[in-house]
């Protein structure tokens, strides 16, 4: 500790003083740790390869006291923290510290199966609660994970006392989607949630430009949130209180991050005296006179006295924060980037590395022992002392972050729902609420949500039944006049649809933290989402992000593709199949039929059960009509079972002429693949084929992307042992004897997305999708325009066979 430190903690209660001094030293060893988990990474493991590991010291630097002070002193059981990515380095340190990680994990960072470069809750040994590697949308996480918390505690009584913690980069807050998470109705008022802005005034290439945290303040008391500025310690305000203190000051806050940056690369203090004293070609003797007393060494120190690096002002600033009432809070708190390194302050710092001689230095000046570079402190030592007592808070009575996987409620094979008439799947997943809403012990695990596309989905019956989610009972006016409405917007603490503005970030991330409900706070949930199938592009990063995290949710995408018809190209989605079939953890079902769907529903809630194994859904719904008797299954029949199996495996013959008697594959057959709206299509191209002497059977992809998998999962597993017998659905699907015949597949979207198929089989195959934008027009101009028509299909069948002969 420096001596002006001691000086000016000598006004404080001897055991404030003694707890400081412990903060301080532990402080110093997490800096240290930090920096040199990423130097060891970087210059001492081996590297065959040669490339660069990376890591970020003076990112994870700016942030070692504001997380020193949270986890050794004002961090309790039940909190949840999301880390700033570059920050990572810091938290396992201190989770090293706590005993939560093995000392030999220190030098993995980075390294296959180690330490993650960033914080995850999935790849990460240590208890990571959010990850945090796509910046801004784990800086919101907690967010939403309050808003979850808040409805678990609403609707089962549990849940505990939690707050849910943030600890952003200035940086991080570009990032769009963080305000329009602030911007979110559902997530004001939220008094549980803090939010620690590391206000170091770097970015990755440049100083930030100046006024922008004036601008971050001001964005936060907007959407009314309770602003802590920690801008200067207390050693510089001391000097602030002196006779003509608001001289420096005033100098300070005027001055512009570049200017303030270039002072803290100066090493003579001489130099810094002056340029402080001299201001528009003038010399401002009253402030020279009032730095006269400070030595020369110690002007960059008093330059660099900010409260982000203030323990005390730290540990003042959370209490604070803590008896806030009613709304969250953000901590902003001034930190240099790269604090305590000879890397501070240096514009370009963001991936700088120490050096091997100015790690040596370091460890002289933060007291580190030879042989002890990843060690804790010694059995007995104050510090450890301290250090156990925090573990032992924070463990007593935390939640796992893996969940036992316990079954909330059994969900059945079928609901006995009689499909028939022309309706879109659209339609059919309105009824299927509706019908689940009735059975309480499901329903009351089902939570809806929508970016203000509720009753534009069929999500009005569900709504209707179980009302909307808000923390307090609202006046439903509308209702009280006698007013009718289609849609009974009650509103309150039961209410079980979460309706979020125009927001699809907001929407993927609360599905996110809804899916993750039982990891947190042993409740699951079933959340399901409807969304315009075009806009899951707009909200794609937040898919991923909770795809990462393993959360469980269903969401629907609907309309989609250009059977939208009139709604024109910008509401048209082209390219979702292919998220659906390549997005890992995330399974992708496009029905054709009600029954298909009511199958597929169901068994996608039975998947989200399964903490464990289960992935996340997306349903491709269309609102194009379709003839149900077109369903190859009567009611009760013995087939059902087997049906039911290859719908969910994601196909099944809709048309199957093997038993025809001219049947002779390699000559007249074909195979058309089609999938969702494109299968009644593709049985009116097969009954005109037949009627040419071609015999098309027709296969029903109700999951392109299952298929796919199955298909890469069995040739995986040949190629490592040859006379495995393992096989994929498709070579189901279609026996050995057809597998020459010609393919055609048909999807409301891009024609890539079926294209895997001629790889599966090894033969000639044409492909027909969407693969430009769409336009306005009726639903047979555009599939005639865009080449998925019956009349497209015979077309392409024709082809492949003309080729053939030729």
């Amino acid at each position: 500790m420096a001596a002006n430190q001691q000086t000016l903690h000598e006004e404080l209660p001897e055991s404030q003083r003694r707890d400081l001094r412990i903060l301080e030293s532990i402080q110093n060893r997490v800096l240290w740790l930090s920096t040199q988990i990423v130097h060891y990474a970087n210059n001492v493991r081996d590297n065959p390869d040669g490339l660069k590991v990376g890591g970020h010291q003076a990112s994870s630097a700016s942030m070692v006291s504001l997380m020193t002070a949270l986890y050794f002193h004002e961090l309790r059981r039940g909190d949840f923290v999301a880390v700033k990515p570059h920050a990572s380095p810091v938290f396992h340190a201190i989770q090293f510290l706590l005993g939560n990680l093995p000392a030999d994990k220190l030098k993995q960072l980075r390294a296959y199966q180690g330490l993650q470069a960033y914080p995850s809750r999935t790849k990460d040994v240590d208890p990571v609660d959010f990850s945090t590697g796509s910046v801004g949308l784990g800086a919101v996480a907690p967010n939403f994970t309050a808003l979850t918390a808040r409805y678990v505690k609403d609707h089962f009584g549990t849940g505990g006392s939690h707050r849910f913690i943030a600890l952003i980069g200035d940086a991080e807050l570009d990032e769009g989607n963080v305000w329009e998470a602030l911007g979110e109705d559902n997530l004001l008022a939220l008094d549980q949630v803090l939010w620690i802005v590391d206000l170091n005034r770097q970015s990755l290439d440049r100083v930030v430009p100046s006024g922008k945290a004036q601008k971050i303040e001001e964005m936060f008391r907007v959407h009314d949130w309770q602003v802590i500025e920690v801008k200067y310690g207390r050693r510089l305000q001391a000097y602030f209180r002196r006779p003509n203190g608001n001289r420096l000051r005033e100098r300070i806050d005027l001055m512009t991050n570049d200017e303030y940056q270039s002072l803290l690369r100066i090493s003579d203090g001489n130099v810094i005296r002056e340029h402080l004293a001299r201001s528009n070609g003038s010399v401002d003797h009253e402030l020279l006179g009032l730095l006269e007393d400070c030595p020369a060494g110690e002007i960059r120190d008093l330059l660099a006295d900010l409260g982000g690096h203030d323990l005390d002002m730290i540990l003042d600033a959370y209490q604070e924060a803590d008896r806030v009432r009613g709304r969250p809070v953000v901590i902003i708190a001034y930190t240099i980037k790269g604090w305590g390194l000879p890397i501070a302050g240096d514009p370009l710092n963001h991936s700088k590395l120490l050096s091997t001689a100015q790690m040596d230095e370091l460890q002289v000046q933060l007291g580190v022992p030879q042989g002890g570079e990843f060690a804790s402190f010694a059995p007995g030592s104050e510090e450890a002392g301290h250090i156990q007592f925090c573990k032992a808070r924070l463990s007593t009575g935390r939640k796992p972050r893996k969940s036992a996987g316990r079954r909330s409620c059994e969900i059945p094979e079928t609901l006995g729902t009689v499909h028939k008439g022309r309706r879109s799947t659209q339609q059919v997943l309105g009824t299927l609420l509706s019908s689940l809403a009735r059975r309480p012990d499901i329903a009351a695990r089902i939570v809806t949500t929508s970016p203000d596309v509720a009753s534009s989905t069929n999500l009005g019956g569900w709504i209707n039944k179980m009302g909307v989610y808000s923390s307090r009972a609202r006046i439903n006016y509308f209702k009280e006049a006698q007013i009718p409405q289609l849609l009974n917007w009650e509103q309150s603490p039961r209410g079980q649809h979460i309706e979020l503005g125009i927001s699809e970030n907001d929407f993927f991330l609360l599905l996110a933290a809804l899916g993750l409900s039982s990891e947190f706070f042993g409740e699951t949930l079933l959340p399901i989402g409807t969304i315009y199938d075009t806009f899951i592009s707009r909200g794609l990063d937040a898919l991923n992000y909770g795809l990462y995290c393993r959360s469980k949710f269903l969401f629907v995408g609907s309309p989609s593709g250009i059977t939208l018809s009139r709604e024109g190209g910008a509401h048209q989605s082209v390219i979702t199949p292919s998220i659906g079939a390549e997005l890992p953890h995330l399974v992708y079902y496009e029905p054709c039929f009600g029954q298909e769907l009511e199958w597929i529903l169901l068994a996608g809630l039975r998947n989200l059960l399964d903490r464990e194994s289960g992935r996340s859904v997306y349903l491709r719904l269309s609102t194009a009509p379709v003839d149900q008797a077109l369903f190859p299954l009567e009611p009760g029949s013995a087939k059902e079972s087997e049906l039911r199996r290859d719908v969910l495996r994601g196909a099944y013959r809709l048309v199957d002429h093997r038993t025809h008697p001219d049947y002779l594959p390699g000559e007249n057959v074909v195979h058309i693949f089609a999938c969702g709206v494109m299968a009644p299509i593709a049985l009116e191209a097969s009954r005109i084929l037949e009627g040419r002497g071609i015999l098309a059977n027709v296969v029903n992809m109700t999951s392109p992307g299952l298929l796919y998998r199955g298909w890469k999962h069995a040739t995986r597993l040949r190629a490592r042992n040859p006379r495995a017998r393992s096989t994929a659905l498709l070579e189901h699907v279609i026996t050995e004897t057809e597998r020459a015949c010609p393919i055609v597949t048909v999807i409301d979207g891009h024609s890539h997305t079926l294209s895997f198929l001629g790889a599966v089989f090894g033969t000639k195959t044409v492909s027909l999708g969407v693969d430009e934008f769409g336009q306005t027009g009726s639903r047979q101009e555009l599939y005639e325009h865009y080449g998925i028509s019956a009349s497209a299909i015979v077309e392409a069948v024709e082809s492949t066979l003309t080729s053939d002969a030729a």
